[in-house]
Formats: structure tokens, sequence, C-alpha cells
């Protein structure tokens, strides 16, 4: 007749199980767990009763008794029966403990899943009624609380529950991916591959202002397998009637205001995420001289509409997305699509030469690899840069030559200030 009766596994040393704390004589008290600014406690009774075990579900009587085995136990057969019993028993208790503890412990975790998961809203595509332009709505990243983790944190607070009551035990979480639902999925936008950055901190109002303007015409870019992007037939006419304002632009070997200036600022970022992603670049053109914005100088890309154009094939077997995004000062072009597990590597731009006058030129690569490691594309993207003293500003007058009413101490500072 079998008889249920729970009890501490601490009482079950006989059989070789870790000995645990036993709370007869403790004062009821609690271990703090931590999950971001929440704080939840867990009470040392509520601990207890994940040492204690079901003493039925750890007894299995099938094993093999002395008589049964072809070596004949030297003692006598009471002895040798109780000494194999005892030996089968204590590793199936042992086992069975271990699995019950656990299994409590999850419960309690997945309980506690439901008071702190943040679940992600979805991302969505959709075609815009009125062209032939997309939009995008970026969903939120969630929060879930990591099972793994946090279920060898507690196995460990169970083992000796009186050395985590004096400070909070911090839980971990883990994010949970917005989803791309709808028409994403049936275009076949369904991860996040790439990304690129550029920093437009000192940008004044008006460049500010025709960043956020251009990328208007960005906000859902999608491209289709063995399509050629071009990125000024995307961004249309740039002019006062279309909405923008004039700005500094590098033109003509002059730097002036002119309406869209800033607008290069976009043409850089979705350019470097199209080289992190591993697309290929078909048409590209650095800027006339290095500008701070674009560092680090010798990944950028200028555009002027019609031209100079930024071109990009789309290698994939499936539609890519690239859609911007602005944090403070922080421009960012995320690329979506169907990952072929292909590695990318891009290298930093390095300088190959300078110059006093502050020309230089920079290269980098993009060594993309398809998932055995075959090689599908190598490129490198050299840069040449003028010296910034050859694009006068507004108001500045630059000088090749020392003017005749000048004397030579004057001619060197100018040359030194504007570094020539």
């Amino acid at each position: 007749m079998n008889r249920s009766l729970s009890i501490p596994i601490a009482t079950l040393l006989f059989v070789g199980l870790s000995p645990l704390t036993s709370f007869a004589e403790t004062p009821k008290e609690a271990v703090t767990l931590t999950i971001e600014d929440r704080s939840f406690e867990i009470p040392l009774q509520q601990i207890e009763t994940w040492q204690q075990i079901e003493i039925e579900t750890l007894f299995t009587p099938n094993y093999k008794r002395e008589w049964e085995n072809s070596n004949v136990c030297a003692l006598p057969l009471f002895f040798c029966d109780a000494f194999v019993d005892s030996r089968k028993q204590s590793t199936q208790q042992t086992t069975a403990a271990s699995e019950i503890q656990t299994r409590q412990i999850k419960q309690y975790l997945n309980e506690l899943k439901t008071q702190v998961d943040t679940p992600p809203t979805p991302s969505s595509i959709q075609k815009r009624s009125d062209s032939s332009l997309f939009t995008f709505t970026k969903g939120v990243d969630g929060l879930e609380l990591e099972l793994d983790k946090n279920l060898s944190i507690l196995e460990s607070i169970t083992q000796n529950p009186l050395k985590f009551i004096s400070s909070p035990v911090s839980l971990e979480l883990a994010e949970a991916p917005s989803p791309l639902l709808g028409q994403a999925q049936e275009l076949g936008i369904q991860e996040h591959i790439a990304q690129g950055i550029s920093d437009f901190t000192g940008s004044s109002n008006d460049r500010i202002f025709n960043i956020k303007h251009a990328l208007e015409r960005f906000d859902a870019i999608l491209i289709a397998p063995g399509e050629t992007f071009s990125f000024t037939t995307a961004l249309g006419p740039v002019e006062e009637y279309t909405g923008y304002r004039p700005e500094l632009v590098i033109r003509k070997n002059v730097t002036e205001p002119e309406y869209g200036g800033g607008i290069c600022q976009v043409s850089t970022t979705f350019f470097r995420a199209a080289v992190n992603a591993g697309l290929e670049i078909i048409d590209r053109r650095n800027h006339s001289y290095p500008v701070h914005y674009y560092t680090p100088i010798g990944f950028d890309a200028t555009v002027y509409y019609p031209k100079p154009d930024l071109r990009i094939k789309n290698n994939f077997a499936h539609n890519i997305l690239f859609t911007p995004s602005i944090d403070g000062k922080k421009l960012t072009f995320d690329v979506y699509g169907t990952s072929d597990d292909r590695q990318v590597d891009v290298t930093l731009p390095v300088i190959t030469e300078r110059k006093e006058d502050g020309s230089l030129k920079t290269q980098f690569t993009q060594t993309v690899k398809d998932k055995n490691g075959n090689i599908l594309l190598e490129d490198v993207f050299k840069s040449a840069y003028d010296s910034p003293s050859k694009y006068p500003r507004p108001g500045e007058v630059e000088f090749t030559k020392k003017p005749k009413d000048w004397s030579k101490k004057q001619w060197e500072a100018y040359k030194k200030e504007k570094g020539l």
C-alpha cells in the first residue's frame, strides 16, 4: 500500500540529496526580486515549498533483486537486496526531487511573466492610396521575463535563501522584437537585416527641416528582387515649391545656400544601411570635400537632383524595405527583409593620402559571402576629397596667390588660416 507523505528534501539526506536550510525557527522574512523599477517579494515559506517533494513520486521499485543478478552477493540476501534497493531509490529520489523543484520554480516564473511582460506592438506596411509609395508603421518592441537565466537564479536562491534576504536579487528581461504583420509578410518583409546611422548634431534649423522633409519621401522604400533603386528618382525635384528651405550645399565650386541643403544626410545614411545589408552599390559619389556631418570620412554619398545619384541593386531573393527614424540628432535607416544568412564584412574607412591643404583620399571595403562562405560581392569604395578652401562660403573670398598689396607675413598667416 502506497502512502503519500510530503517532507522537506533536507530530511532525505540518507539518499544523498543536498542539505537545504530549515526555516523552523526563522522569522517570516522574504527575498526581494527586482525587475527594472518593480520589486516582488518571495516569502521564505514560499521558497520552502519548493523544497518539498511527494514520497510516492520518488520511489519506483523497478529494479533487479540480488538473486536476479549474475553476480551473487557474498552477504545474506536480505542485506544485499536492501543495499541495491537503497542505491536505486537514492538515484530516483535525487532526479525526481530536482525535476519537481524545477517545475515549481518554472510555474512561479510563468505566473510572474503575466505581471511583468510587455507584449510587442506589430509593425506594418501599407501602400499609399495616392501614389506608388508605401507607408511604414513601426511597432514597439516588448519585454519578457527571461526563463532560463532566471530559473538558474531562483534555483541558487532555493539552495540558501538566507543568503539573499539582505539585498535585492535582480531578474533579467529579454527583448521581444516587434513582428511584421499583414502586407509586410506577404511581401517577404519578415525580419530586421541591417541599419545605417549618421549624426547631424550642429545642424541649423533649416537643415534639420530639410532632412525631415526629405524623409517623407523615404517613409517606406520597397525594392523588389533584382531591382535597381534610384535615390534621386524617389526624392523628386528639390525646390521651393516642393517644400524645401535654403541651406548650404556644395555646388559649382562654392558652398552656398540652396533649397534642400541637408538632403545628403539622408542619402549618406541610406547608403550606409545598404552597404551594411550587403546590397550591391551601382552608383555612388563622395562629397567634394570632407564634411563633419558624415564622419567617418569616406562613408558618405552625395546627391543632387537629378544627378549625381545614388543607385542600389537588391541582390536578395525577396523584397527589401528601408525605413527611417530620428532619435535626437541621430538619423537611422533600418533594413528589413528575409535573411539568406549572408555574411557582410564592412571595414571602417582609412585615409590613404592626406595633404596640408585639407584634401585627402580614403577607402573602405565591403565583402559579402553567402551562407556557405562563397563570395557574392567584394567592392572597394574609394573617395577623393578636395581642399575645403576651394569651395568658399558666402562672404568668403579665397586667394590662390598672394595679393600684390599684401606683405609676405600677411600671406603666410592667411595660408595657415585657410589650410593652404
